[in-house]
């Protein structure tokens, strides 16, 4: 089923690059857009991957969702960055996962600008175009660390932008792509080190997760126990020599700010 599923988003990858924006509206949000080309590919996944696990729901961006639940379900972002897709700006990419019991099975982010397809399994590996993926094994000092802005809050820049020159001060470098998904992929492919956001959706992280751990790497909602794909929370990945220094960052500016997760939820 990954390589069906890869099939699907490099499908879906061929159109993005194919498409022409016809109307740019605004979501509940700051600078939060959506334009006629997120709701047709949403439109077009949803029919694929429906026929690939019929009974597999489906909660995606561009609709209103249920909960999850326990039962089978494909979470999914049409274009993660879509800011970037209306400059064409060629950071923006097509994530899904199957969700089984609340946690992701199956995995697969396509890069169509860059002809790249990440995609995992649980418990069978990470792969870039089917070959072999992990995480860097860069410590933090020598760490290039991304990060995601949280652009439709606001009130979450001045901790954000603190956070990364905590980062900055303590790693080789810092860099911004405006797509989770795609910073999480990076991480799982060895290109970053670390990655951080103050908040996040599922259908950002869903897939994105699951390749980086399947790729030998750590993923944490760090003001929750254990990470909940049904909320929306801060989140870190890195690899394993990052992920402890990493957190102890995030939380220091998580603490200082006065942020917890009551703060995150919508």
């Amino acid at each position: 089923m990954r390589k069906a599923l890869c099939g699907i988003l490099e499908e879906a990858g061929r159109e993005l690059l194919k498409a022409r924006i016809s109307t740019v509206s605004e979501k509940e949000g700051h600078a939060n857009y959506v334009t006629d080309v997120d709701k047709r590919m949403q439109d077009m996944l949803k029919e694929r991957l429906s026929a690939l696990c019929p009974e597999a729901g489906f909660i995606g961006e561009e609709q209103a969702n249920q909960q999850l639940t326990d039962a089978p379900a494909w979470v999914v972002d049409p274009i993660d960055g879509t800011t970037n897709f209306i400059h064409d700006f060629h950071m923006s990419v097509i994530s899904a996962a199957l969700l089984v019991d609340r946690v992701p099975v199956l995995g697969c982010i396509c890069h169509p600008y860059l002809g790249e397809v990440y995609s995992a399994e649980r418990g069978k590996g990470a792969f870039l175009n089917e070959k072999p993926m992990h995480v860097s094994g860069h410590d933090l000092s020598h760490a290039l660390v991304g990060f995601g802005t949280s652009p439709y809050h606001p009130e979450l820049g001045l901790p954000t932008m603190d956070t990364a020159l905590a980062f900055l001060r303590r790693a080789t470098d810092i860099r911004r792509c405006g797509s989770a998904a795609m910073d999480l992929a990076f991480v799982a492919c060895g290109r970053q080190d670390v990655f951080f956001e103050l908040t996040l959706k599922p259908w950002d992280i869903a897939a994105g997760s699951l390749l980086v751990t399947e790729a030998g790497g750590v993923f944490d909602m760090p003001l929750l126990d254990n990470p909940d794909y049904d909320r929306s929370s801060a989140i870190l990945a890195a690899n394993a020599l990052c992920a402890a220094p990493a957190k102890e960052v995030l939380l220091e500016q998580l603490e200082k700010h006065g942020i917890g997760q009551e703060n995150l939820e919508e």
